[in-house]
């Protein structure tokens, strides 16, 4: 993932001579790695298998702490969002996002639960800091600097100053993988 992004799910595949059992590689991967990464289960893949091109679809969640105050459990894990947003409106605007633009959307789900606000984005591949400027277009319907039924015409422009800001990368995670191989 880029920089300041968390994942909760990642795949990656390796080609290896070892000895070591899969369902051992786990703990002997762990111990090399810093304390920030965790590899929780080895599978054997076909030899075609690629964990990038490979993937179908990808799940990213985007978190907003909407609060007036902040909250030192989420610095650098959602975005602090002091004004109040409307979470219908984002929902509203999100909408207009799914479909084939570039890339295909399946969906675009905006959900509250107290002070955290979850953008959750499926497609079927993602351009560069693509979801951190959907969620920004969302943030700026909800703030009244565009309205939801403006974002086809933003899209079918192709012009991206025309669009929300692109949101700090610390709100935004891998959440889920598909692939035609049982790998997770």
């Amino acid at each position: 993932t880029d920089a300041g992004v968390h994942a909760e799910a990642y795949i990656a595949n390796f080609r290896t001579t070892s000895s070591i059992p899969c369902d051992r590689i786990p703990l002997a991967v762990n111990t090399r790695l810093p304390d920030d990464i965790v590899v929780i289960k080895a599978t054997e893949v076909p030899q075609q298998f690629n964990a990038i091109g490979s993937c179908l679809r990808k799940e990213y969640t985007y978190r907003i702490y909407n609060s007036r105050l902040g909250n030192a459990f989420y610095v650098n894990r959602a975005w602090f969002y002091p004004r109040h947003l409307n979470e219908a409106i984002m929902q509203q605007a999100a909408g207009h996002f799914v479909g084939t633009h570039i890339r295909t959307v399946f969906y675009f789900d905006i959900a509250r639960t107290g002070d955290l606000i979850e953008c959750r984005v499926c497609a079927d591949g993602f351009l560069y800091n693509m979801v951190r400027a959907m969620v920004g277009t969302v943030v700026y319907a909800a703030e009244g600097k565009l309205a939801p039924e403006d974002i086809p015409a933003i899209l079918d422009s192709g012009n991206r100053t025309l669009a929300g800001p692109t949101v700090p990368p610390g709100g935004l995670y891998m959440t889920n993988l598909w692939y035609e191989e049982c790998v997770l």
